[in-house]
């Protein structure tokens, strides 16, 4: 009878291996409750839409997607360790324990543990919806930290910035960040080091989501040289430092348009006025060129003092104030815009988006 269900055991890892060999992905049956996306098309990244209650969300084939877990204690490393075994069946296939995408979705997983993973490795991990999502073990990624390209949150309770910080900096090809709608409270000194890093996306005002952030630190992004996008949304955050937004030069440049190399700033809260900003703060850019946008704002006047130095830094630099309270009437300490800045210079378009003081 036992070396029968050995026998069994034995047989059924075998052939699941096999199934998934001539495959994308492993059966369902070896990773439940969740599942593996797969299409027939021959391109391995290839995008398809993943339905679910609230949305269609953008996912990869050979990807994993773990959604509507109600069982907060249930064991998904164990999930992922099993898996990891019945691949290393075959030591010359290592490509096999190398998928796309992870995505946990509407769960009521309150931790994710360490090595939670196994040997499986992703590039794109997505947390959507997991609002008792409340800690990530420091060494939950390990495995897979030096593949991450990709790291999204969204309406998750993470709120430990240390810890998640910490676990961002080992993601060294990371391309993207976007955490939106979760719980984090500040952005720490020195936060990233990346140089593939492109995009950080703290909220997205088409979404009208956001991040609860009230201090951003000393040269959070001063070491993203090729950091094309930021985005900090924050309906509380009432300061930006001297140094909050400061940015190291651009280790390579896309060609000799100043357009081209533009870093796009976006900040936005409704606790933001026009004495938020720390004399300095928008002139460390390293001499490149920045479109500064700024989102439903308290701003009620451009200091002089404040922004004239920001438009100075670069010829190229763009400032935008739409739906904020000066975009609405032009305060006469706003003046100092009009003759320089709301007008055609070099065949240039305005410089100043968004303010009644270019209308008049």
């Amino acid at each position: 009878m036992f070396q029968t269900r050995i026998f069994s055991t034995i047989l059924f890892i075998i052939v699941q291996y096999f199934i998934f060999v001539h495959s994308q992905c492993p059966s369902n049956v070896l990773i439940e409750p969740c599942l593996c996306i797969e299409n027939n098309s021959s391109t391995n990244n290839e995008m398809v839409l993943y339905p679910t209650l609230t949305d269609m969300i953008p996912i990869r084939q050979k990807s994993i997607v773990c959604e509507n877990i109600k069982n907060s204690s249930i064991d998904l490393r164990s999930i992922f360790i099993k898996l990891s075994t019945i691949l290393a069946t075959n030591n010359q296939s290592y490509n096999l324990t190398n998928f796309n995408d992870f995505l946990l979705h509407n769960t009521e997983i309150n931790h994710l543990p360490e090595n939670i993973f196994g040997n499986i490795t992703f590039s794109y991990i997505i947390l959507y919806h997991n609002t008792l999502l409340n800690s990530i073990d420091i060494n939950a990624f390990n495995n897979t930290r030096n593949y991450v390209e990709v790291f999204r949150t969204l309406n998750t309770s993470l709120s430990d910035s240390k810890t998640l910080f910490t676990i961002i900096n080992e993601f060294k090809n990371l391309r993207l960040l976007s955490m939106e709608n979760d719980k984090l409270k500040s952005i720490p000194d020195n936060a990233f080091n990346h140089t593939e890093l492109r995009y950080i996306w703290f909220g997205a005002h088409y979404k009208q989501t956001s991040q609860p952030i009230d201090h951003i630190g000393k040269y959070p992004f001063y070491n993203v040289p090729n950091l094309d996008a930021l985005r900090i949304f924050s309906p509380v955050l009432t300061k930006i430092g001297k140094y909050s937004l400061a940015i190291n030069r651009r280790s390579t440049l896309i060609d000799d348009d100043d357009l081209n190399n533009m870093l796009y700033i976006e900040i936005a809260g409704s606790m933001l006025n026009a004495s938020s900003f720390e004399p300095t703060s928008l002139t460390r850019f390293r001499n490149r060129a920045v479109f500064l946008r700024l989102y439903n704002t308290s701003i009620d006047y451009l200091d002089e003092n404040i922004f004239q130095p920001f438009l100075e830094t670069h010829p190229a630099s763009l400032l935008g104030v739409q739906d904020s309270n000066i975009s609405r009437t032009c305060d006469s300490r706003s003046l100092w815009i009009k003759d320089e800045y709301c007008t055609n210079i070099n065949s240039r378009e305005n410089r100043v988006y968004g303010t009644a003081c270019c209308s008049l």
